[in-house]
């Protein structure tokens, strides 16, 4: 029989988003935001929650909603997560392409 401790918080696991925005943030890197209707705006992000991020650049400070954001890139164009090889088995240098002719899938 297993026995769980009443006092122990539970712990919420680390979302993609929030590691990603929290690593520009801490490191100041530059972001290039495209919203919904097509915008982009750059800046370097200052903060953000579950709704929203808060940018600001050379002119003014921006709050966007998240639910307008229809992606959100590094504008170095560096790696901000990069790939683990040892967890997940990734190695770029051993892809591979397979094609497959039209009559061959079933």
């Amino acid at each position: 029989m297993i026995h769980e401790t009443v006092n122990e918080p539970k712990r919420n696991p680390i979302r993609a988003i929030d590691y990603f925005l929290n690593k520009c943030r801490k490191e100041y890197t530059t972001v290039e935001i495209m919203t919904q209707s097509g915008e982009i705006i750059e800046g370097v992000i200052d903060c953000y929650d579950k709704d929203s991020v808060v940018i600001h650049n050379e002119m003014t400070q921006i709050m966007i909603f998240k639910h307008a954001i229809c992606y959100i890139s590094p504008r170095n164009g560096q790696r901000i997560i990069s790939p683990e090889k040892t967890k997940w088995g990734y190695d770029p240098s051993s892809s591979a392409t397979i094609v497959l002719a039209a009559g061959q899938i079933n």
